[in-house]
């Protein structure tokens, strides 16, 4: 009988510049000692699984570019598989997302503090439970290597998909209503987080196209606590409020500091409707979304793709109020932006989510 044997286990190259740099990074700086609160916490039953490096590169055979999904500020998102073996059912498909060093943004911001704040959040119940928030799989905190395991097979990101042909009308509608009750979620204003960090990069769709936030680096309020002032330094270019940001976070200025959130979904929504994304590789060459939107919509028109408008499922009407709803999340006077609450209201309104609400995810 002919016995299956593994490949030896040998480390690319990129994944050991990615261990050096971390190497001497830690020999530069003194030790770091998080605050107990800040700290992986202990569920019991519930409480993730411990991988080590050689799992997660045998999970993406070896962080191979053709599993890799995208980038965010500070970190690189993965597909992989868990190999029958390891759990007691077959080959599981994951999202594999590590903290990556050589990406130019992620010298601004404490990458282990990172870590440890999504894990901490991510293992709450109530985050566990939404449906449009990634699932916590397990993780992998080694010296070399800090990393997440999501339980989510993965479509792609918006990021990718939102200008191309992959994404029908009633998806992207499915897509925008998914991602407000994600933020509606996180804006409770019992104890509102706020996210600053969002982007179409960083929402990613499962292969139903269930959209799942999956960034909380920049993320504060709720158990996380204020903004730090280095978060509050960086910016996620073409989705940022240009109007004034103050200090803090939700704790500090109240449920209304949660509508520059408001704005850069309204950005998100605009691209699912316009086919119009933005990100650091064009944002020299191309005008930002929002200010186009503000040149181009005029009252009672949309500004919906041509290629989208002859979609089973729209509706003149739809395209129209969805447009508004978009303008209105990015306009300059943030007492008049829509709360998410609101943004789901209206999206749950549109006549296409009335008739084809199970499409949709009504």
């Amino acid at each position: 009988m002919e016995v299956e044997t593994r490949k030896p286990f040998i480390y690319n190259d990129p994944f050991l510049e990615h261990r050096e740099r971390v190497i001497q990074r830690d020999s530069l700086a003194p030790p770091r000692v998080l605050p107990v609160h800040k700290s992986l916490p202990s569920i019991g039953s519930l409480k993730p699984l411990l991988y080590s490096m050689e799992e997660l590169a045998d999970m993406t055979d070896n962080f191979n570019e053709k599993n890799l999904i995208g980038e965010t500020l500070f970190t690189k998102l993965y597909r992989g598989t868990i190999r029958h073996g390891w759990l007691p059912f077959e080959d599981w498909v994951v999202t594999v997302k590590i903290w990556d060093y050589f990406l130019e943004t992620s010298c601004h911001l404490d990458g282990t503090e990172s870590f440890n704040e999504e894990v901490m959040f991510l293992t709450q119940p109530s985050a566990k439970q939404h449906p449009n928030v990634v699932n916590l799989f397990g993780y992998c905190n080694r010296r070399y290597l800090e990393a997440v395991v999501y339980d989510l097979n993965p479509l792609d990101t918006v990021r990718n998909l939102a200008t191309t042909g992959s994404l029908t009308w009633l998806q992207r509608i499915k897509v925008a209503l998914g991602f407000a009750r994600a933020l509606e979620f996180l804006h409770d204003p019992k104890k509102p987080y706020l996210v600053r960090n969002i982007n179409a990069a960083h929402i990613i769709l499962d292969q139903d196209c269930n959209p799942k936030i999956f960034d909380f680096s920049l993320m504060s309020g709720g158990i996380l606590g204020k903004l730090s002032r280095p978060k509050e330094k960086l910016l996620t270019v073409g989705y940022d409020d240009p109007e004034y940001f103050p200090l803090g976070g939700p704790e500090e200025g109240g449920f209304e500091v949660t509508y520059h959130d408001v704005f850069s979904y309204g950005v998100v929504l605009l691209g699912l409707i316009t086919k119009r994304i933005m990100d650091r590789e064009n944002i020299r060459t191309t005008t930002l979304v929002y200010r186009w939107a503000w040149r181009q919509y005029r009252p009672n028109r949309y500004l919906v793709h041509e290629s989208l408008v002859e979609d089973p499922g729209f509706f003149a009407s739809d395209g129209i109020m969805i447009t508004e709803l978009a303008m209105r999340c990015i306009q300059r006077e943030l007492d008049k932006r829509p709360s998410m609450k609101d943004v789901v209201k209206r999206l749950e309104g549109l006549q296409a989510v009335q008739l084809y609400g199970n499409v949709v995810g009504m």
